[in-house]
């Protein structure tokens, strides 16, 4: 067989889903210590930390952006509404625990923010990381 006619088949077989599914555990492990890592930074002081230097709606935005792809790459057989509905939901969870933390506040404003990159993120970007082959 020519080298262009088998490099072609390897590439026919090559499968993101296949790929994503494979190493889904590693996912899991890098979505929920991003998990984790949001609800440290949500939960503590603000004084003098990475965070009082940006903008804080656009950290809300990038963080569940991030969290939204990531999420998807460890559950990549869960339907996106599922996904989507379940970071949003964490997204306002995060809020409500600030309104009672005393150096924190609730802002109907960052879940907003969660809200809208995990929306943007599955209906614009959630279909191409799930394209089932490079040539389809």
């Amino acid at each position: 067989m020519p080298l262009k006619k088998r490099a072609e088949s390897i590439l026919k077989k090559f499968s993101i889903r296949a790929l994503l599914e494979a190493h889904a555990w590693l996912f899991k492990v890098a979505f929920y210590t991003g998990l984790i890592i949001g609800c440290y930074l949500a939960f503590s002081p603000v004084d003098n930390s990475f965070q009082a230097k940006f903008n804080d709606k656009l950290l809300h935005f990038i963080g569940f952006l991030a969290m939204s792809f990531s999420a998807q790459l460890a559950h990549p057989r869960t339907p996106f509404w599922i996904l989507a509905t379940g970071l949003i939901l964490f997204g306002f969870l995060i809020e409500l625990v600030q309104a009672y933390l005393p150096y924190r506040s609730f802002s109907w404003w960052d879940g907003a923010a969660d809200a809208l990159a995990v929306l943007i993120y599955f209906v614009f970007v959630a279909r191409l990381v799930r394209h089932k082959s490079v040539l389809d």
